[in-house]
């Protein structure tokens, strides 16, 4: 009997002393993925942001996102959307851009077996006004947020135009930074300024920018401006003043907010690789009148962004 207790106790003991080794190795693993995991979230991922412009560009354009999914651009019938075509324009050589033209609701019914032609006309001749729409980040022209704004401003008797930046949808895919975008949106303001011809008709040309994409409309509309050629006002739904004050402030950037250096990890490189978006600089060039909509529990672009850009333009 004392024997085999004396091995009872050896084997009981043996495995105390293999689960504790166990437990702590488990323990000090744990502690390694948590330094591991630290290291990667505060120092590589600001690193691989400040050096990669790929990263950079898409963060902030997100043209990957490409919902909805198996949109037949050709015919935006097919998307729910009436008194519409389809067509392409090419602000360079080689590079075209995709682009809608939707009928005032007044000329749908007119439009029904009509030439393409009759989309020309009905821009120069109908007497109705024009919104020249650029979204936002992600998706399409064919998002169903924009869809539905499409309808509202359709049914508000309005000719509207919106296109894909390159890098976007069925337009050419390059890599999209500012110039590419303000180009594109100088390109179709001007197409539908060619449409109307030099001769005053009475019809507004009006550029409604949507969360990026009010970074793009007060670009073109100051450069317009400039010009002497700008539109008769301009909407900046949800804006912000700098791209890097939004990544400043968006709520995916809480975790590194506070570094140090967050500036020179986060701000400035966006600046330096043309992707700046500096919207309460260009807004001071803007002699034309300015609505701003912004919604107050705003979760991507904060409401005081809006309220900057606001007191930038009038200041």
């Amino acid at each position: 009997m004392g024997l085999k207790a004396l091995f009872t106790g050896i084997t009981l003991g043996t495995a105390m002393i293999l689960a504790l080794w166990y437990y702590e190795m488990q323990i000090y693993f744990g502690f390694k993925v948590a330094v591991a995991a630290t290291l990667l979230l505060y120092l590589l991922v600001p690193v691989l942001f400040r050096f990669s412009p790929f990263i950079q560009r898409h963060l902030v354009f997100l043209p990957f996102v490409r919902w909805p999914y198996g949109v037949n651009f050709s015919d935006p019938e097919s998307e729910g959307l009436e008194g519409g075509r389809n067509f392409y324009l090419e602000p360079e050589a080689d590079s075209t851009i995709g682009v809608w033209h939707f009928l005032p609701k007044s000329e749908i019914e007119k439009s029904r077996n009509q030439p393409e032609d009759f989309w020309d006309e009905s821009l120069r001749n109908s007497g109705k006004h024009i919104i020249i729409y650029m979204h936002g980040n992600s998706g399409s022209r064919a998002g169903e947020h924009r869809k539905e704004l499409y309808k509202i401003l359709q049914n508000e008797d309005f000719h509207l135009v919106t296109f894909d930046y390159r890098g976007y949808a069925d337009s050419k895919q390059i890599p999209p930074s500012e110039t590419t975008t303000v180009q594109d949106g100088l390109f179709v303001y001007k197409w539908v300024r060619s449409i109307l011809g030099p001769e005053p008709t009475g019809i507004h040309v009006f550029v409604w920018g949507h969360s990026l994409g009010t970074g793009v409309s007060s670009h073109v509309v100051s450069k317009l401006c400039v010009e002497g050629d700008p539109p008769s006002a301009i909407i900046l739904e949800s804006p912000f003043t700098s791209i890097g004050e939004e990544v400043k402030n968006h709520m995916l950037s809480a975790l590194w907010r506070h570094m140090p250096f967050f500036d020179s990890l986060f701000v400035h490189p966006l600046k330096a690789n043309d992707l700046g978006f500096e919207t309460d600089k260009r807004i001071s060039t803007i002699d034309i009148p300015i609505l701003i909509l912004h919604a107050v529990d705003d979760p991507v672009v904060p409401f005081f962004l809006g309220e900057k850009v606001r007191f930038n333009s009038i200041s």
